[in-house]
């Protein structure tokens, strides 16, 4: 496996202009969950099936989509609520379905701008104003077994000036 570099600093990019006066915009970054059990009433989601650690986006991230594995079983079409809440434990950011509002478990799916099962905080486009810990909770049509997997693609709002 190749090495890895994590930094703590904002990527952007403005796209290679030597003269430096194009916007320098926020470059999409990715993370993996997985819910273990899909029909645990509320769960954190974890990073995947084998490191239970759970998924913690960063302040000021701002979700644009979320694509979904779905396994779930049970039920008749099973839904999930993808939402977060507070890092720390506190309710400055408590969305339960923020990022995905009664969208189908037991399918392949994709929570966007344009999905009718986006949450609140994608529809919205909502930075989060803290760290926060992505949570499963079942829908209308509670699961009774099975797992769900997949990526949340999210970028930080950047006001686009060029650093010196």
């Amino acid at each position: 496996m190749a090495n890895k570099t994590t930094f703590t600093g904002f990527v952007r990019s403005n796209g290679g202009d030597q003269d430096r006066v194009t916007y320098a915009g926020s470059i999409p970054m990715v993370a993996q969950f997985y819910v273990a059990n899909a029909a645990a009433s509320t769960t954190d989601v974890q990073i995947s099936s084998t490191n239970t650690n759970p998924v913690i986006l960063p302040e000021g991230a701002i979700v644009d989509m979320v694509l979904t594995v779905g396994a779930a079983t049970g039920g008749s079409s099973p839904t999930i609520d993808l939402g977060v809440v507070d890092y720390d434990g506190g309710t400055n950011i408590v969305d339960t379905d923020g990022l995905g509002d009664n969208f189908r478990s037991d399918i392949n799916a994709r929570q966007d701008l344009a999905s009718g099962q986006a949450g609140t905080l994608i529809a919205n486009q909502t930075a989060l104003t803290e760290r926060a810990k992505v949570t499963a909770t079942v829908g209308t049509s509670a699961p009774t077994g099975g797992t769900l997997s997949g990526v949340i693609y999210y970028h930080i709002q950047d006001d686009g000036t060029i650093s010196n």
